[in-house]
């Protein structure tokens, strides 16, 4: 008895617990357990009981992170509420003063740069109010990584345009383009339009042209970039319901630019766009004679754009542009025993590579900067092409562009260029100077080496608070081209081409004007002088969105014109049997 009372104090009381609850679950084996087999039970339950304890101590954990969370967000959740507050309050304030303003700041004091100029530019009217917007970053970050330089600058706060850019960002896709289009008709018949290119396409035009781009980003990671874009561009009749794609009736479509576009890949210029496919270097339209100063369609190529190089940028491009050339040959054929020499046609395909580099956003003076351009057309015949004459050209270009030019902007632009580009601004109507004489990629008739020279004047600038004037204006001469107007050889040539458009400004939202166009060619072959002359009155009325009548869009046209062709002796043209034409017609066009 003594050595069992002695045995039962030495057994601490959490053991005595345990033996306790062991011996209620198996009385019966209880009895027949030795001292050593109840050692172990309890050692098993203890370390059970151990298990259970670091269980709940993370259980705890768990709930005081949870909480910590809620509470940020719930913060959240109160700053965002507070600046929807303000928003509202801000909207009311703007409604209000909207309400009780009938005058807005007159467009000619307006200080703004006027942006680069073409065919996809948009100027979007944005709010006064700078709305915000509250990010929440739920990234959990482990506690195992040391944050980064992307994870220390995460930005949480937002205007709601810089939203709509970053979600636009984020996704990486983005669809944009232009279509013009409407309804017309004329006191006779079928609308016509005539040397557009010369007198200027408002209320001269009636076709629904398009370009659409889809743009895909791939990747963007440290810095470098990558984006796959398409561009698919086209012209859509509006004369006929169906719209089936055919030559014929004026329904083409075509993928002009299929290509890879890169940022950060180039050593030393991080900010770079070095891109391979089927592109080429922007064009540069004159809006209102629907032609382009420079254009380079490619067939592929490469290109480095925004190269910071000295005090201004540097692009280069290489793109392939092979021609068909027609050949005409004389071959024997035996007929019925008899040998006959016959005149065959036969089409060859010349390989034609251009090179062209643009040494841009020189400065000058306040406002103002310089462009150099250069391109050269290069053909590389194969050795049995030794018959085929197809010529190489050159393309020198000066462009000055003055920005805050009474209100608006102005470019001029020196152009001079040889053998067949130089054929292009001989051209009537389009004077896009391009080597092939025409889309189907067709290299036509005999160059000699001729010259041509162009300056072009394109802007626009207020005359008043509420008066705004565009223009465009082509003085050119050359000698010794090919005509495509008159299929000749040994060319010399004169035109000026002009389109003046000004507007009284009623508000934002409206404008009434008229546009005046005027232009007249002499060509000169062999002694013999051939001339075409003409001018167009455009009346019109526009709803708008914005004031600037070139840099702004969509844009809604309520037209009458009256076009009178002068001399015809280049184009042979007529308005179904007549001289003039007064066309009647409603238009829109949109960048968006």
């Amino acid at each position: 008895m003594k050595y069992l009372t002695k045995a039962v104090l030495n057994v601490k009381p959490k053991r005595i617990v345990l033996i306790t609850l062991l011996g209620l679950c198996s009385i019966q084996n209880s009895f027949a357990a030795t001292q050593e087999e109840l050692e172990a039970r309890i050692s098993m339950l203890e370390q059970k009981l151990l298990a259970l304890s670091e269980e709940s101590i993370d259980l705890k954990k768990q709930v005081i992170e949870s909480n910590k969370q809620l509470a940020q967000l719930n913060k959240n959740i109160q700053q965002q509420q507070i600046v929807i507050n303000n928003q509202q309050k801000a909207l009311k304030n703007q409604s209000v003063a909207l309400a009780q303003t009938s005058t807005k700041i007159p467009a000619s004091k307006q200080n703004q740069t006027q942006p680069n100029i073409n065919s996809k530019s948009v100027v979007q009217q944005k709010p006064t109010v700078d709305n915000q917007i509250v990010i929440v970053n739920d990234t959990k970050q482990s506690d195992n990584v040391a944050p980064t330089s992307q994870t220390k600058s995460v930005k949480n706060s937002f205007t709601l345009s810089e939203f709509k850019d970053y979600i636009k960002d984020e996704i990486g896709f983005s669809f944009n383009g232009y279509f013009r289009g409407g309804w017309s008709t004329s006191q006779n018949g079928k609308p016509k339009n005539y040397a557009e290119g010369a007198l200027g396409r408002f209320g001269n035009e009636y076709g629904g042209w398009y370009d659409l781009v889809f743009k895909q980003k791939v990747y963007d990671e440290d810095g470098h970039r990558v984006d796959a874009i398409v561009m698919i561009d086209g012209n859509v009749a509006t004369n006929k319901a169906a719209g089936l794609f055919n030559t014929q009736d004026d329904n083409i479509m075509q993928f002009s630019d299929i290509y890879l576009s890169t940022k950060g890949f180039v050593p030393g210029f991080p900010d770079a766009n070095l891109w391979v496919g089927k592109h080429s270097l922007p064009y540069n339209e004159i809006q209102m004679l629907d032609w382009k100063t420079q254009k380079t369609p490619a067939g592929g190529g490469i290109g480095i754009e925004d190269l910071g190089i000295g005090v201004g940028k540097l692009d280069l491009a290489l793109v392939r542009a092979d021609v068909n050339v027609k050949q005409v040959k004389k071959v024997e054929v035996v007929n019925n025993g008899n040998t006959e020499i016959q005149t065959v046609t036969k089409h060859e395909e010349v390989d034609l590579n251009e090179i062209e580099f643009r040494y841009r956003d020189i400065p000058l003076w306040q406002d103002a900067t310089l462009a150099i351009n250069g391109r050269y057309s290069a053909p590389n015949k194969s050795k049995i092409q030794d018959s085929v004459s197809v010529k190489n050209a050159w393309l020198g270009s000066l462009v000055l562009r003055q920005n805050n030019f009474f209100g608006g902007f102005n470019q001029w632009t020196l152009q001079t260029a040889t053998n067949s580009v130089a054929s292009q601004l001989a051209n009537i109507n389009t004077n896009n100077p391009e080597f092939a004489a025409n889309s189907d990629n067709d290299y036509i008739g005999t160059h000699t080496g001729g010259k041509a020279y162009r300056l072009v004047s394109e802007g626009e600038a207020y005359l008043a608070d509420k008066v705004i004037v565009a223009h465009a204006l082509a003085l050119t001469t050359g000698t010794d081209v090919y005509s495509y107007d008159l299929n000749l050889a040994h060319t010399d040539f004169s035109s000026f081409k002009s389109a003046i458009r000004p507007a009284y400004i009623w508000d934002n939202y409206n404008q009434s004007g008229i546009e005046l166009g005027y232009f007249r060619q002499k060509n000169k072959v062999k002694g013999k002088s051939y001339n075409e002359e003409g001018f167009k009155t455009t009346i019109f009325h526009s709803f708008k969105v914005g004031e600037s009548i070139l840099t702004s869009r969509p844009d809604i046209r309520f037209y009458v014109s009256y076009i009178e062709s002068l001399q015809n002796e280049i184009s042979k043209f007529d308005f179904n049997g007549k001289d003039n034409q007064i066309s009647f017609g409603v238009q829109t066009e949109v960048w968006f």
